[in-house]
């Protein structure tokens, strides 16, 4: 596929569609206004929140169903829904973001066509790729060639866009253009902080008047790109790698014809129908939705209100038991196919072989060293791990395994119980961030909760039926290994 960056175009492989595609009534499991949530994206979710997090604590964690992560879903939709309702989406920040996603969704849908379209490449240059370099797959040395051969085509296609558009720079607003960039780059409203150098995205949106941001660096046919877009394409560029001539016109012209070209290829890829695609429109919407919950989540946060220390120092004694130095196991383990190959392993370990001589010959990663586990790791399986004690075999037990769950038989080589720790300055900020985690989800809850009454929705509890957050993921022991 073909990627802009800057005014740089390079071949890149071709990736899916970044979201799942609406489901039909039949895979559906629930349904909010138009949205409708299919079994797939809840089985997806459910494997995602089954893992343990990190930020737990040593709190017992709450049981994931089906049910209360098919919950969380419906919440996260009514919020997206309300803040539509509120008008996120025309929020500064939400806009910004989708629009560079929809301009670069667009490009390279346009430009991944048209060098399939108007590069032709033979099986000879194909072969002569894979030649080079054997480990290349042909589709790998396809792409190879027509990255080889896009640049000079695709300049001549920019050429011939802008003389289409009818592209024209302004150049008598590149001096005042400069003159401000200088001023935000060294005269910032609001300390940026002492390491911040650059100007920054909070100036472009709040130091830049109305009729300094409409200031017109170029036109084209049906639109203008002004000194905001122009600012907005600066920010684009990490910081080290941002031109050091903006402070003259020469570098505002050659910023402005590296930011004007993503917008003229966007404007010929619309032209050509490509904004209409189904798959684009919702993945748009579905960036779009993530964007208006993230910033619902900021806004509800902010309503938390802060513990003061009182309060912290009496939650820290009502829950010890959070803050205490984790306890630990150190486990050997043998990955397995399936439970059946798992009681094998049993067998053969309670029949006397060695734990070394049986993992080396069965485990799925027969090179994996033994290493220490927790509850916030093991999760759910804690409870049963805990069990062991050195020297014994646990299993078959499930265990977290790469993007899935797998069986395994596992020996406890250590056990380190968990220690209290005493109150200090040093565990304050631990127990404030725990306390502001606890009341951010509980604000969240009752919030949610409300949405739910305002957002008619329903739930197919049938379909829910036989789903089960362990199940295990089917892998290969070949590939595996």
């Amino acid at each position: 596929m073909l990627v802009v960056v800057g005014a740089a175009i390079v071949v890149a492989g071709c990736r899916p569609s970044e979201v799942q595609p609406v489901a039909s009534s039949a895979e559906a499991v629930a349904a909010i206004d138009d949205y409708v949530i299919a079994k797939d994206e809840l089985v997806q979710r459910l494997a995602q929140s089954v893992r343990p997090q990190r930020d737990t604590y040593n709190r017992p964690a709450e049981p994931v169903t089906a049910e209360s992560v098919l919950h969380e879903m419906l919440v996260e939709k009514a919020m997206v829904l309300e803040g539509r309702a509120l008008g996120y989406a025309e929020d500064e920040s939400v806009a910004t973001a989708i629009g560079r996603y929809r301009q670069r969704r667009l490009i390279q849908a346009f430009l991944n066509d048209y060098v399939q379209e108007n590069i032709p490449v033979t099986q000879a240059e194909i072969d002569e790729k894979i030649v080079a370099d054997p480990n290349m797959s042909p589709e790998q040395a396809r792409l190879r060639v027509l990255q080889g051969k896009a640049q000079p085509v695709l300049q001549t296609l920019y050429a011939e866009l802008q003389a289409k558009f009818e592209l024209k720079r302004v150049e008598r607003n590149f001096a005042r253009a400069a003159q401000i960039h200088q001023r935000l780059l060294t005269q910032p409203a609001e300390p940026r902080g002492r390491t911040i150098f650059w100007i920054t995205n909070y100036q472009i949106q709040n130091e830049l008047s109305r009729d300094e941001r409409d200031i017109v660096l170029a036109t084209y046919t049906g639109g203008q790109f002004t000194l905001y877009d122009w600012f907005k394409a600066l920010n684009e560029i990490a910081p080290p790698g941002r031109p050091k001539d903006l402070n003259t016109a020469a570098g505002v012209g050659r910023l402005l014809d590296r930011g004007i070209e993503p917008v003229i290829l966007a404007a010929e890829a619309v032209a050509r129908g490509y904004d209409k695609k189904e798959d684009l429109v919702r993945d748009i919407r579905a960036r779009e939705d993530m964007a208006i919950l993230g910033k619902m989540r900021t806004d509800k946060y902010k309503e938390v209100p802060q513990p003061d220390d009182e309060e912290i120092q009496a939650y820290f004694e009502q829950n010890q038991e959070m803050f205490a130095k984790e306890a630990t196991l150190k486990i050997d383990q043998i990955w397995c196919k399936d439970i059946e190959a798992a009681k094998e392993v049993r067998k053969a370990l309670d029949n006397g072989a060695a734990f070394e001589t049986v993992k080396a010959a069965h485990s799925l990663k027969a090179d994996e060293p033994a290493r220490n586990v927790y509850a916030s790791s093991e999760g759910v399986f804690w409870e049963d791990l805990w069990k062991g004690e050195p020297d014994a075999i646990v299993g078959p037990i499930k265990g977290f395994y790469e993007n899935g769950i797998q069986w395994r038989v596992v020996k406890v080589l250590e056990k380190t119980p968990a220690e209290l720790r005493p109150y200090s300055d040093s565990i304050k900020n631990q127990v404030q961030s725990a306390m502001m985690a606890q009341r951010s989800k509980d604000h969240i809850d009752r919030y949610g909760a409300s949405l739910l009454s305002k957002y008619p929705h329903e739930i197919y509890a049938e379909r829910l039926k036989g789903i089960d957050p362990l199940a295990v993921t089917a892998i290969e022991s070949d590939s595996a290994r």
